[in-house]
């Protein structure tokens, strides 16, 4: 899996690169581990924004969270693209499920 991490207006130091690669490996322990993953963390006044994209072989997924501390929004971008994930794996399922039927 390729990571991709970049900031626009953040010093993103070797220790949280480190927590966000950790936290991007648990999306790869899924059915559908994605190919690559881009991370970026943007910072406006007093708001904190990350946007994660994952390609897997199918399909691209994207989750964006706002924040006052960087680590929420980052906790809460991967929330919303594992959800995503989660959900297409079920609709997956479901569709094979009907067609052996």
């Amino acid at each position: 899996m390729r990571l991709i991490i970049s900031g626009r207006g953040v010093v993103l130091t070797p220790s949280f690169r480190s927590l966000i690669e950790r936290k991007v490996e648990k999306l790869a322990r899924g059915a559908t581990p994605p190919l690559a993953v881009r991370v970026t963390c943007a910072s406006q006044r007093f708001q904190r924004t990350v946007r994660l994209v994952a390609r897997a072989r199918r399909r691209s997924f994207s989750g964006q969270a706002s924040a006052d501390h960087l680590l929420a929004a980052v906790e809460g971008a991967i929330d919303r693209l594992s959800r995503q994930m989660r959900e297409a794996r079920t609709r997956r399922r479901r569709a094979r499920a009907r067609r052996d039927a």
